[in-house]
């Protein structure tokens, strides 16, 4: 146990608050990671749930993971289209508090970056700078021909697979398929904002995440909040937790 830990251990939901803005007042270069449960209070739905998983499987006759996979798309791209516009680009999400509140963190000059597996793009209604989507997002899809850029208006409401309007060729959606590698840029501009950061901001998720591993991996201090509203096992290993919705607690700490 550190020495925060120590200090936190005993605090109540209040004075982890204050202590959570103490430790930001006191930086200037604080990370944010959002995570999937930042864009569940948005409106988002879990495929990894229980209940989504046999929805989809139940009306897809796949599961989640493997529709959204490169094979899947490459062999099957009408199906996956049939999916992607119906489940993905049809979701109406509406941003929470979250996002103002990084906003305005990073307008006082205290966020530096944020990290997230967030597809949605929404941090694009908001200034916010900076942001690495390690899994692509919705909005910005190329022609697989001639790279011209389409929206996600474009490819939702396409009648059957989204053609390119210039050269006829399929467009290929702008987020990362399971078993694709993430893009080498954005994986070093990440890593080189953790391993600056002097306070990791966790949001919406567990230290168990892909994400989350990896980014500690690279986190060179001691000063890691954690702000999510379900325990996990992996919660110890965090330097102050807060068990509360992430869109609560931001413009409290901010």
């Amino acid at each position: 146990m550190n020495e925060i830990q120590s200090m936190t251990a005993g605090m109540d939901y209040a004075e982890r608050i204050e202590f959570a803005k103490k430790l930001i007042d006191g930086s200037d270069n604080v990370v944010a990671m959002a995570g999937i449960g930042v864009m569940m209070e948005c409106g988002a739905l879990n495929y990894d749930r229980d209940t989504e998983a046999y929805r989809i499987e139940e009306e897809y006759h796949q599961c989640p993971e493997e529709i959204m996979s490169a094979s899947f798309y490459n062999v099957r791209m009408e199906r996956f289209y049939e999916f992607y516009k119906k489940e993905i680009l049809s979701a109406e999400l509406k941003p929470t508090a979250t996002f103002p509140a990084l906003e305005k963190m990073q307008k006082a000059g205290k966020l530096k970056a944020v990290l997230t597996y967030n597809i949605y793009g929404m941090n694009k209604e908001y200034d916010i700078q900076n942001v690495y989507e390690l899994d692509g997002n919705i909005h910005d899809n190329r022609c697989s021909k001639c790279q011209k850029l389409f929206s996600r208006e474009y490819l939702r409401d396409s009648v059957g697979m989204p053609l390119c309007d210039v050269c006829g060729s399929t467009i290929r959606p702008g987020i990362r398929l399971h078993g694709e590698r993430m893009r080498n840029d954005i994986l070093t501009n990440a890593v080189n904002a953790v391993s600056k950061a002097d306070v990791l901001l966790v949001l919406g998720t567990n230290l168990f995440d892909n994400m989350v591993k990896f980014a500690v991996n690279h986190y060179q201090n001691d000063k890691l909040i954690l702000i999510t509203k379900h325990e996990h096992f992996t919660d110890k290993a965090a330097d102050l937790v807060i068990h509360e919705y992430v869109c609560d607690v931001m413009p409290q700490i901010v």
